[in-house]
């Protein structure tokens, strides 16, 4: 270890004891011990019907198709929450400190990552219970070898400064994980071939140690794969180069000034910078999302008559996140907001625009639903205009009460920047949704979406006057919520 690695190690130390929380290690162990409950709880549970059915030995042949089975969720994981260092600050820049012990220093940070060890240590517990404890452990090194490849493609991404370092990532990546899936599917394939089929396979109960020898070569192949994939990673790293760190750097001709920006690009901006925003809102889209898909089955739309219960929350609520904030981010700089000739009805105005041009977006990526899944064109049409015209529109009120916010902090368990007046107003989504549902329920489908397209027009064409009045009132009460926003 060379000293300059060995000093990298000793502050990276520093500063994690500096930054130590006990709420950490109380979330950490409060969902551990809530995941372990579930798991034992199931595995009683179903004690009674393994005793009567035992697991079939050939199950062993899962495990590498199950660490493998973790690779997309892993890598959106990460590029949901994984924020760790691949560039140098200034600091150690001026240290001598070469890229070789630099991207070291990367690689035992990402090695020791809790994010690459949750879904392996998760993997393997649950492997303890049902499987034998061989088969646990090749799982657990097989899981995390699999989230290992991910993270340090991450690094390299993220460090990458062009298209001609990004482009070989995104083959490479495509080539190993075209080459992984065949290299366990095929083999687990060839064994159930050699055993008679599918179907033979899963009923065999015997001691079968070919199974087990069958299991440890793929395993063994795929450990190899991933070692070789994530070697070729940090050596790519290794020798990649920012555009910082280029002896030829572009030298911009003049800076950059506010001209330069305009006041509709800094909404997004300040979405996809702040990691508080960005978090809470990808992961509210993701989930409503995905559950306005699985409303839409043919099975649950039989139940609740053709409505889609989550189309509004698809549709509206990843706005309402941002919504109920409005303020609360400029409330971090409003010392040198209100010098520049920005009114506030100006703000308010541009900022609702943006909630409903996020709306529309969702209501875009739902549009699948209509062309392939039998969702109606004019409900989802009507629902957009409720959502921007209704659902979102009297959260643009809670400008006069927001609180400053942290931009970058977590947004997992975090109250900051939430008062009684914002949660006493929240409840005010309640009316918009009883009007949704009660008005698909009790009225034809075709008044139902009348009526209801009808008063998300009539709000989009009243926002500009409430928006107006709000930004009076708010002109009248602004140094009262300057005073609060200093003492926050």
């Amino acid at each position: 270890m060379t000293p300059a690695l060995r000093e990298n190690l000793r502050m990276y130390l520093r500063q994690k004891r500096h930054d130590f929380h006990w709420q950490q290690i109380f979330l950490s162990v409060y969902f551990g011990g809530l995941y372990l409950a579930v798991l034992l709880a199931a595995y009683f549970g179903m004690r009674d019907e393994l005793a009567a059915h035992p697991i079939p030995s050939a199950a062993v042949l899962l495990v590498p198709i199950v660490a493998i089975g973790i690779q997309f969720g892993d890598l959106l994981m990460k590029l949901f929450w994984r924020r760790s260092p691949v560039e140098m600050d200034d600091y150690l820049r001026t240290r001598p400190v070469s890229p070789s012990d630099w991207s070291r220093f990367v690689l035992i940070d990402t090695a020791q990552g809790f994010l690459q060890w949750m879904f392996a240590l998760a993997l393997g517990v649950a492997a303890v219970l049902f499987l034998p404890w061989w088969s646990a452990i090749l799982l657990l090194l097989l899981a995390y070898s699999v989230s290992m490849v991910n993270a340090l493609f991450q690094n390299c991404w993220r460090r990458a400064p062009a298209n001609q370092w990004t482009l070989p990532l995104v083959f490479g990546y495509l080539f190993w994980t075209a080459l992984m899936w065949t290299l366990v599917v095929g083999s687990t394939l060839l064994e159930a071939f050699r055993a008679g089929g599918m179907d033979a396979l899963l009923e065999s109960t015997g001691p079968t140690p070919s199974y087990a020898a069958y299991t440890f070569c793929a395993s063994a192949a795929l450990l190899a794969l991933n070692v070789l994939a994530g070697w070729f990673l940090h050596r790519y790293f290794t020798r990649m180069k920012n555009h910082n760190e280029e002896t030829h750097a572009p030298v911009s001709a003049r800076a950059r000034n506010l001209g330069d920006v305009s006041l509709w690009s800094i909404e997004w901006v300040q979405l996809l910078r702040s990691k508080r925003l960005r978090v809470s809102f990808i992961l509210i889209a993701v989930i409503f999302l995905l559950n306005t898909y699985l409303q839409q089955q043919p099975v649950v739309q039989k139940d609740y008559h053709g409505i889609n219960l989550m189309l509004l929350f698809g549709v509206a609520f990843p706005s309402i996140i941002l919504a109920q904030w409005v303020l609360g981010i400029e409330a971090n700089f409003f010392s040198g907001i209100w010098t520049k000739p920005w009114p506030v009805e100006g703000i308010l105005r541009r900022k609702y625009l943006f909630f409903c041009a996020i709306c529309g977006a969702m209501a875009v990526l739902i549009l699948p639903c209509v062309l392939w899944m039998g969702m109606s064109f004019w409900m989802l049409l009507s629902t957009l205009l409720f959502g921007c015209g209704v659902f979102v529109l009297p959260f643009m009120a809670t400008c006069l009460f927001s609180s400053r916010m942290d931009l970058f902090s977590s947004a997992f368990f975090n109250y900051q920047g939430g008062n009684k007046q914002l949660n006493f107003f929240s409840f005010i989504m309640f009316i918009p949704m009883g009007i949704y549902f009660a008005s698909y329920f009790l009225l034809p489908t075709l008044y139902a979406h009348l009526l209801i397209g009808g008063l998300g027009l009539v709000g989009i064409l009243l926002s500009r006057p409430y928006i107006h009045w709000i930004s009076n009132i708010w002109h009248r009460r602004r140094y009262k919520i300057m005073e609060r926003w200093l003492t926050e």
